[in-house]
């Protein structure tokens, strides 16, 4: 389930400060938003790895932001619906209707935590990949609560490692998306006081102008270069994790 892939992964955005957003370059643009810049960058260097000709899932697609990376591959994409019209079948993400050992590798971005029972759909994608194959995902510690009422769960480094285990994979890596700076980034860029004042136009777009500057560019960019002095990365946004059967 990730019916905001694509988008900012967060909700009450308004359309007058997303136009705003988008004048900037996405090079910086990226650097404003430290959750989307490390998911972004976390799945190009995947489709990197994957190796030509391959099949790959992209589990939970949406609308298929990611498909152009993996255009050396054989792409499908499943989601539990299709409003863009994008995936190629449907289906829950824990009983996805595929044989054993069909896939070379599987990813699975921001998905996770909207799963009523996460141990089962990894040990779902644990039965689809082939022997060596790989699970690439990414998924949040802290957030807001986000598409109301599948947002079940958040997850440590700790309870990542031992699903994957519980899921058999054997090997994993799991690494953390930034680490206290990104995550005061990620909260920062988003006023909820002055969001509240949406309903009284003549307040909220001349307050919305005086904001914008301060909020999601001037303060973000500053927290997304001095991330570097957190080493231990207990504040972190969330983790990708790189798995093998």
């Amino acid at each position: 389930m990730n019916t905001l892939k694509g988008k900012d992964i967060t909700t009450g955005r308004s359309v007058f400060i997303q136009r705003l957003i988008n004048i900037i370059p996405k090079g910086l643009r990226l650097r404003l938003n430290p959750r989307r810049y490390a998911i972004e960058t976390f799945v190009k260097k995947i489709s990197r790895k994957v190796r030509p000709g391959s099949k790959v899932l992209d589990a939970g697609a949406g609308p298929c932001p990611y498909k152009y990376m993996f255009s050396h591959c054989n792409y499908e994409a499943t989601d539990f619906s299709d409003p863009y019209g994008m995936i190629d079948f449907i289906s829950s993400l824990d009983d996805i209707p595929r044989k054993n050992n069909s896939y070379d590798s599987i990813f699975c971005t921001e998905v996770l935590e909207h799963v009523s029972n996460p141990e089962k759909v990894l040990k779902e994608f644990n039965r689809l990949l082939k022997k060596n194959g790989s699970l690439y995902l990414t998924t949040p510690q802290a957030w807001m609560v986000h598409q109301k009422p599948y947002n079940f769960f958040y997850f440590t480094n700790f309870g990542l490692e031992y699903l994957l285990k519980k899921a058999g994979f054997k090997r994993f890596i799991v690494k953390p998306m930034g680490g206290y700076f990104w995550f005061l980034a990620d909260v920062i860029r988003f006023n909820h006081l002055v969001e509240e004042l949406r309903r009284y136009p003549i307040l909220y777009y001349p307050l919305k102008l005086i904001e914008f500057p301060i909020t999601k560019v001037i303060i973000p960019l500053v927290l997304f270069y001095l991330d570097f002095l957190d080493r231990k990365r207990d504040w972190t946004m969330g983790y990708t994790v790189e798995a093998i059967k």
